[in-house]
């Protein structure tokens, strides 16, 4: 009978260990501290593991199998393990522990390690019989010196983590539970130690009951119900401020009651003005009215966030061109994100503020300029009488601060926009260039100009590289008197190797001497280089200058100028491409079209264009019916007048930008650039129209012949399928097109667009 209560009770502590180890491995979440979530997965398998050993210790005991007395190391062990995992999850959370501490947790894995080097020992391997043990153990009862030493081991590992408890966590938030869970683990092993056999000892058992259930209510209470009341307390803490805020809504709509007259009409005034300094100098001018102020200023945040750009004032004599934002009301202001006023700056001597010639400053007011809940500047007023602003003025020009906030970005957007057109016009005006000509010096003439005015700059230098790949010869020179007929990258390493990272750079004029030499001292002595290349071939070079002042923001289009140079790259590439054709015979001798390998490079280059240029390309593929009727009717010679006549309609019924070719047989294709899919089905059955119309040569030296086409189209078209397809992707399309037209009945014109 007092075997079954012990059963009982030992099942009811495995059952709380799989639960403990079960909460902790789950309620833990990962957060940014990886290395507690790493440690409470540990400790969660320890208890497991424990849970795991007491059941096959009481499966050992009461099955009275092959294993003899293995219970006892089933129970040895499980009681370590659950000494290490208490003694280890409360050791890691320590942040900083004390060196009497660290001592403690050393004697204990001295222990630990002692007790297990006896316990492997204490093993006889039997290698022809295996049980649930590795075979017969040295250790027959439990009064056994091992298991004594075990308990004494144990028993010191829960007394060494009792103290560490009682030194580092006095207001733990599970701390009560855990102490009584250590004070019951302490007991159960003195229990073991006085009280007879393990089996039987029922005090023992209902100790560990206690045990386990204390350990529980601290995991529960750690895990989960301690962030379920956080959760609750903020819960509350968000109604508080839900009525705050519907407090502070109110007041918001009182005062906005009584100012919307007036802001309306500023508002007005301000969004009427979409050239930003107009825009900037009206809401300066209104400021000063407004505040009944003499001075006023507007100052936009710098990019790097460390300065303030002044960008209007009214009343100031000699205005700065940047202030700082520490030491001042206007840096306050931006981190605080509300307005602020000074009655009396004699009482701050610290603050900055605008130097007057004619009159002092004695007071002070600043609110912030906010787009989009933004904060992007401030706007400042000031006045020579002391105590000259009130709340209703903070007010006031906090509101002002939010429709001039708008009403400035509004006017910088336009700008912006005029400014994104104005490189829309002149990326046209390069593309219509190099569109138009194939000649290679003349689209480095024309493109540096177009570079040059985009770029505001006032010297220009277009330069074409040598075969050698280390000379530049000079092609095309504005404002630029400096005699440079070619120039050695050698001579000048700085500037080589700003160019040899293909991609647009500003550096100093230092960087190219004959620059240099043409800045004067109030020049901003910056350059541009522009490399202009395709797939890292360098083809060519431009070089800007600027020989005046221009802001820092002037210079910063690296991204657009990346933009100019890939057109004329592009330019260049098609040009060197056509020439090179030209240099080849890339032609049919039979039909005077062009042949495969004129075709392959054609359709590559155009290809590359349409994706860059966003223009659609289209691919026919056109196939005579029956041709080999035709050839076994009249006569392989005949059939070659035939082709021969299918190529001369092609080359007069095509724009001067397409590119007819003989593809193969009596197979023919077209590359249409510029052509979306209505356009080229327009064509293809313009084509197959003329092809069923005409009469071809028969075997009588007369034209009574007749043939049909079909045709198959594909169309990449960059607006629809952003991913560029490879050469083989389109002509397997035109192909099916082909293909299908074929099945349907020869004779008509088959459509399809690149989906994929």
């Amino acid at each position: 009978m007092l075997v079954t209560v012990n059963s009982l009770l030992e099942i009811f502590t495995i059952v709380v260990g799989g639960i403990i180890s079960f909460i902790a491995w789950h309620g833990i979440r990962k957060s940014a501290d990886s290395h507690n979530y790493i440690k409470g997965k540990i400790v969660s398998f320890f208890i497991l593991c424990t849970s795991i050993l007491d059941l096959l210790h009481l499966v050992s005991y009461s099955s009275n199998n092959l294993a003899g007395n293995g219970w006892i190391i089933y129970w040895m062990m499980s009681g370590i393990i659950w000494a290490s995992a208490l003694l280890y999850g409360m050791s890691l959370t320590l942040k900083t522990p004390k060196f009497t501490d660290t001592m403690l947790l050393y004697t204990a894995t001295l222990l630990l390690i002692g007790l297990f080097i006896g316990l492997l020992t204490n093993f006889n391997y039997n290698l022809t019989n295996f049980d649930v043990l590795p075979s017969i153990i040295y250790i027959t009862n439990d009064s056994h010196p091992l298991v004594i030493a075990t308990l004494y081991v144990t028993l010191s590992i829960h007394l060494l983590t009792m103290i560490i408890l009682l030194r580092n966590y006095k207001k733990y938030l599970t701390r009560s539970y855990i102490q009584k869970g250590l004070f019951f683990s302490i007991l159960v092993n003195l229990l073991y130690l006085t009280g007879g056999p393990v089996q039987e000892n029922l005090l023992a058992h209902l100790c560990k009951c206690f045990a386990y259930y204390f350990i529980l209510q601290a995991v529960f209470n750690f895990v989960i119900k301690y962030p379920y009341e956080q959760l609750l307390k903020l819960k509350e803490q968000l109604e508080q401020l839900a009525v705050n805020n519907a407090q502070l809504y109110k007041k918001s709509e009182q005062q906005r009651n009584l100012l919307e007259d007036t802001l309306s009409k500023i508002g007005t005034i301000i969004s009427s003005q979409l050239n930003v300094k107009d825009t900037l100098d009206a809401i300066a001018d209104m400021i000063t009215d407004l505040m009944h102020s003499r001075q006023s200023l507007i100052g936009l945040i710098s990019t790097n966030q460390t300065h303030l750009q002044v960008v209007a004032t009214y009343g100031i004599n000699t205005p700065p061109t940047v202030i700082p934002l520490n030491h001042c009301l206007r840096g306050q202001v931006i981190a605080q994100n509300v307005a602020l006023s000074i009655n009396d700056l004699s009482q701050h001597p610290n603050i900055e503020k605008p130097q007057l010639i004619f009159s002092s400053i004695q007071s002070l007011i600043c609110a912030p300029l906010i787009h989009d809940n933004q904060v992007i500047g401030v706007i400042e007023a000031y006045s020579s009488e002391i105590s000259a602003f009130d709340e209703s003025d903070i007010r006031f020009l906090t509101a002002l601060g939010r429709y001039a906030g708008t009403a400035i970005a509004s006017a910088m957007l336009f700008e912006k926009t005029k400014l994104h057109l104005e490189e829309e016009k002149f990326l046209s005006e390069i593309t219509h260039t190099t569109s138009t000509t194939i000649d290679t010096n003349t689209i480095i003439e024309q493109c540096t100009s177009h570079v040059m005015k985009a770029l505001n700059s006032d010297v220009a230098i277009g330069l074409l590289i040598s075969p050698n790949k280390e000379t530049f010869t000079t092609i095309s020179s504005i404002n630029f008197n400096y005699k440079l007929p070619t120039f050695d990258l050698n001579l000048y390493p700085t500037l080589a190797s700003l160019i040899l990272t293909l991609k647009p750079c500003i550096t100093t004029a230092n960087a190219f001497a004959p620059f240099a030499e043409l800045y004067d001292q109030n020049a901003s002595r910056y350059m541009m280089v522009m490399p202009i290349a395709v797939e890292k071939n360098l083809m060519g070079l431009i070089l800007l200058g600027w020989q005046h002042f221009v802001a820092p923001e002037r210079l910063n289009r690296i991204s657009f100028a990346f933009l100019m140079s890939q057109q004329i790259a592009l330019g260049l590439e098609k040009a060197h491409l056509y020439n090179h054709i030209k240099s080849m015979a890339l032609s049919d001798s039979l039909t005077g079209l062009a042949n495969r390998r004129n075709f392959d490079m054609f359709l590559t280059i155009e290809l590359k264009r349409a994706a860059s240029l966003k223009f659609p390309l289209s691919l026919i593929m056109l196939d005579l019916d029956k041709f080999k009727d035709y050839n076994d009717s009249y006569g392989h010679v005949t059939g070659d007048k035939l082709l021969s006549q299918i190529g001369k309609i092609l080359q007069n019924n095509v724009r001067t930008i397409d590119l007819p070719a003989r593809y193969g047989g009596e197979e023919f294709s077209i590359i249409l650039p510029e052509c979306n899919s209505s356009e080229a089905k327009f064509i293809g059955e313009k084509l197959r129209n003329i092809i069923e119309g005409e009469e071809f040569p028969d075997n009588h030296d007369t034209n009574t012949g007749k043939i049909t086409a079909s045709l198959g189209i594909a169309t990449y078209d960059p607006a629809i399928t952003p991913t560029l397809p490879s050469m083989e992707k389109i002509i397997e399309i035109a192909d099916k097109a082909l293909y299908q037209a074929k099945n349907q009945g020869r004779n008509r014109v088959i459509a399809n667009l690149i989906i994929s």
